[in-house]
């Protein structure tokens, strides 16, 4: 652990954060990772980084986690501006009241984050690929292989102040009214819907650049273990209603118009990625959003998952 003696009792002016948390299983072992770097001279230098193993969470509650656990050092470390860089985009647009927080498990950390970024004379974010953020992930990665801390940190992280849906129960479930597991295989759901809508592709070389419509055909995928009382993974009837949700939004619109389409091409590529990301919000913590497709005709479908 770093010897905070060892800074003088001197902070750093501006420095960058980059935080990773992953989960084997979503929900399942999980690990959370950060780095901490400021400039020296002509090259970037860490100062502090850390990993460590958060027991059993989602995805999304271990990279809410590592961003906290780095958002502690770097108030710690007396840092007074600070550039964040994380891989998950739907943190970041979470944080910046691009998208809302749904998901009841993580509104607590969503909470104590922007609590925490007040700390900061001033703060910037931004989303980058996974390959920018490797030093974190493989933190993280470690802390889970090794079920325990590692790296050089200031700040500890505590394993008894996080949230409920972060802690493994220690209570007897009361097997009356508990989900059915099938344990040895995977339920999948795929339901599909479709909108009308307008778009342009800027700086297409050809005729997409125009302005032309399409019949966009949408398919989303869950799937799941656990199977309800009834013996249900996730009503169909849900499912359908919360693509019509989503939909709804892009339905006979000018999509170069509507947010986020505004500042970005409505690719297939990206219609995709934003359906799978707002689908990813609406569902429970027992079901993954396996992969969304997107049919552009008849004979052409392209699709996104992580």
């Amino acid at each position: 652990m770093m010897d905070k003696n060892a800074l003088g009792g001197k902070g750093f002016l501006r420095a960058q954060l980059n935080a990773d948390g992953g989960s084997r299983g979503n929900p399942g072992p999980s690990g959370i990772g950060f780095t901490i770097a400021v400039d020296n001279g002509n090259k970037r230098t860490a100062i502090c980084r850390g990993g460590a193993y958060i027991g059993r969470a989602t995805n999304n509650i271990a990279e809410y986690s590592a961003l906290i656990w780095g958002l502690e050092n770097a108030l710690a470390l007396g840092v007074q501006k600070l550039d964040i860089q994380l891989d998950s985009e739907l943190l970041v647009k979470q944080l910046k009241g691009e998208y809302r927080v749904k998901n009841e498990g993580l509104r607590p950390l969503f909470s104590e984050a922007l609590q925490l970024l007040k700390g900061f004379d001033s703060y910037s974010m931004r989303h980058i690929p996974r390959e920018l953020n490797s030093e974190a992930d493989k933190l993280a990665n470690e802390a889970m292989d090794t079920q325990g801390p590692v790296g050089d940190y200031v700040y500890a992280y505590d394993m008894t102040r996080g949230p409920l849906s972060c802690q493994v129960s220690t209570e007897e479930p009361d097997k009356r009214a508990a989900p059915l597991s099938h344990s040895t295989g995977t339920y999948k759901l795929t339901v599909k819907s479709h909108f009308d809508a307008a778009h342009a592709l800027v700086g297409y070389p050809g005729e997409c650049r125009s302005l032309h419509g399409h019949t966009w055909d949408i398919e989303v995928t869950i799937q799941g273990t656990q199977l309800d009382e009834v013996g249900i993974v996730y009503d169909f009837k849900d499912l359908k209603a919360n693509l019509a949700q989503i939909l709804s939004q892009y339905d006979h619109a000018y999509l170069n118009e509507v947010a986020p389409f505004d500042s970005m091409n409505a690719t297939a590529e990206n219609l995709a990625r934003v359906i799978y990301e707002q689908m990813e919000e609406m569902l429970p913590e027992n079901i993954d959003l396996a992969e969304v497709a997107v049919w552009e005709s008849p004979i052409a479908r392209l699709s996104y998952s992580k």
